[in-house]
């Protein structure tokens, strides 16, 4: 049983596009400031979504407070690769010399894994960054990309140290790799819909993680229907009568009534599925497409279990 998700230090949240892998970096963030633990919540690749949910604006690459004990701020590969030179030469204006000139400038932007690599950089960063001698953050929760891109970012580090082989670029991979590889500081939390694609996308991330199946502490399945009748066997009775004796209304009901049954049967087998990977949380789907922050606070007592 790997350990809880509340006891890591790093939390990658994983799934495919479009199945809510925000809203539980969000459920998750809020829980566990909730309990006390000092949060910080990375969005990646420059998305900003998350200020807003706190009816914010985003600072970007800058923390900011939003809720308490949450902090979030958004990685963009720019802001990380300059921090790492910056940390490096000390120097901003060698910086801009360097690595801002028309042709070094595609150059960094094509080394391979490099983006990934220096986005996971600032999340090891934030893990080790201290404030009177205790860590600022007690638990970084990373809104990680899709599943694909996602798989690509956790070797980023492996990659890199295989391109180098020794040096300073080596060295820093080495660090990133040693935490994001250590299950008892780092953990995956995979997400899905009860939907066959992001379903099917999810285990198979899980198949191709290999040894680094290890660091998976659980499964989220979103937009979870409620049934729509306290049994199936007395709708089973019930339906027939219904389209016997109901006009056109009645039978687009009963129709209704099938869909959401078959939503039912459907995220069943999700859960089993989902259940092979780890303990599974699963949040309720909702009715309206705007959430509010009464939501978010909702999916993070929904989520609670896995920490």
């Amino acid at each position: 049983m790997p350990p809880a998700l509340g006891t890591r230090r790093v939390v990658l949240v994983s799934g495919k596009g479009g199945v809510g892998k925000t809203t539980v970096s969000v459920a998750l963030a809020l829980s566990a400031a909730r309990r006390g633990q000092r949060v910080l919540l990375c969005e990646t690749q420059g998305s900003t979504r998350v200020p807003a949910i706190f009816g914010r604006p985003s600072k970007g690459y800058e923390p900011m407070q939003v809720a308490t004990n949450l902090d979030t701020l958004s990685i963009t590969p720019a802001a990380a690769i300059e921090e790492y030179v910056l940390l490096q030469l000390h120097f901003h204006r060698l910086y801009r010399m360097v690595f801002r000139n028309r042709i070094m400038g595609p150059f960094v932007d094509a080394v391979p894994g490099l983006h990934d690599l220096v986005q996971l950089g600032k999340v090891w960063f934030a893990e080790r960054e201290t404030v009177a001698g205790r860590p600022r953050w007690d638990l970084v929760v990373v809104d990680a990309p899709a599943t694909g891109h996602g798989l690509t970012m956790l070797g980023a580090p492996r990659a890199m140290m295989d391109l180098t082989t020794s040096g300073p670029f080596y060295e820093n991979a080495k660090l990133i790799a040693d935490l994001v590889e250590d299950e008892a500081r780092t953990a995956l939390l995979l997400v899905s819909t009860a939907e066959e694609m992001p379903l099917r996308e999810t285990v198979d991330l899980y198949s191709r993680l290999g040894n680094m199946r290890r660091l998976v502490g659980g499964a989220v399945l979103n937009e979870v229907h409620p049934s729509p009748v306290p049994s199936p066997a007395e709708w089973s009775a019930a339906r027939g009568a219904l389209l016997e004796t109901g006009g056109g209304d009645v039978h687009a009901a009963v129709d209704l009534v099938d869909d959401e049954l078959r939503a039912v049967s459907r995220q069943a087998d999700a859960r089993s599925r989902l259940a092979a990977l780890g303990t599974v949380a699963e949040l309720p789907f909702q009715f309206h497409r705007d959430l509010a922050r009464a939501d978010y606070d909702s999916f993070a007592t929904a989520i609670e279990g896995l920490l």
